[in-house]
């Protein structure tokens, strides 16, 4: 059974909640096992759900004892569900069923995402077979930056500011699909991103990151008008968005991509290690 964890209950339930989020099969994504995150941040992260208006957590409970918990986002002006911890102990397709009914009760027409390692596979397992369809198997990679030496700044790869901003809509705009960080969205909160952008035409390129005075930063596109693979210029963006974020301090850096791609050669090359792959579902409730 689902229920709203009590504040009382917080300190009683973390530390079983944490050792959950330390195994692949049983928790969900982020991941607090990549060598990056601490318990301290865990424990912050949940607790902060709390406090916001916009964010619960939810006990899972089976024969008097706690099984696990999940904790979620669901702000209402954009009509959006997001799970950042889902880890369960046993039983996991029975809770999905049972948050998937809750979020329906609760927020109807609203877009569910459920992101999992792929390790756990009692929860892929069950979102596969209710045909909730797959929108993303990502390999996920993680940089240390301090084992970053920077490298030369590439040639034809220009950073974007407000006066040039058209030149990174202009390629966005062919790559961005439904991403939430779309033209718009990334505009309106220009200053907590780096972008760079090369190539013109079908090739033209960019890469979209976060840098907003973090250790952590994260890379949320990289990529081409063609959508095809151009190892050089791939090569050439990432450089210029790695010199940047050691030029800022930044530690971490994640980068999703799609799973099985080419470059991951390139992305280890450069000392990016792989975490594991990430696989999300995503459905209307």
């Amino acid at each position: 059974m689902l229920r709203l964890l009590q504040e009382a209950e917080f300190d009683r339930c973390v530390d079983f909640a944490y050792e959950l989020v330390l195994d692949p099969a049983r928790s969900g994504y982020p991941v607090y096992y990549d060598g990056m995150k601490t318990r301290e941040d865990f424990v912050s992260r949940a607790r902060k759900a709390l406090e916001r208006p916009g964010e619960d957590i939810l006990l899972f409970e089976e024969d008097g004892e706690v099984e696990g918990l999940i904790a979620f986002e669901h702000p209402e002006e954009d009509h959006y569900l997001h799970a950042f911890t889902f880890s369960i102990r046993r039983n996991t397709g029975t809770v999905l069923a049972e948050f998937v009914d809750y979020c329906r009760e609760r927020w109807p027409g609203f877009t569910l995402d459920l992101g999992f390692p792929a390790e756990n596979v009692e929860a892929t397992g069950w979102l596969d077979g209710q045909g909730i369809p797959c929108n993303e198997r990502s390999w996920n990679f993680l940089l240390d930056l301090d084992r970053y030496e920077p490298l030369p700044e590439p040639d034809r790869v220009k950073r974007i500011t407000a006066e040039n901003f058209e030149e990174f809509a202009a390629v966005h705009r062919r790559i961005q699909g439904d991403m939430y960080w779309n033209c718009d969205r990334v505009r309106a909160a220009l200053d907590r991103w780096a972008i760079f952008v090369t190539g013109e035409g079908e090739t033209a390129g960019e890469v979209l990151m976060t840098l907003d005075g973090n250790l952590h930063e994260e890379i949320f596109a990289l990529g081409f008008v063609d959508g095809q693979s151009h190892e050089g210029a791939f090569r050439a963006l990432l450089t210029a968005a790695l010199n940047c974020l050691k030029s800022n301090g930044t530690k971490w850096l994640t980068f999703f991509v799609d799973e099985g791609c080419p470059e991951g050669e390139v992305l280890q090359s450069l000392g990016f290690r792989l975490v594991g792959t990430f696989v999300c579902h995503r459905l209307t409730v």
